[in-house]
């Protein structure tokens, strides 16, 4: 029972750390593009920090 909890806790940390990391691209993402007129720069700099995930 002691292992099930302990699997299922180290599952769940996991799953968490790896949401944080993705919300944390997200915003650095929204921070990346200028919102009232993106640009081709812009662009470039979104699909750069895509292919890190």
């Amino acid at each position: 029972m002691t292992a099930l909890a302990l699997n299922t806790a180290n599952r769940s940390a996991a799953f968490l750390s790896s949401f944080i990391a993705a919300l944390d691209k997200a915003i650095t993402m929204a921070k990346a593009v200028h919102h009232d007129s993106p640009n081709a720069a812009d662009m470039k700099k979104v699909r750069a920090i895509a292919e890190t995930i």
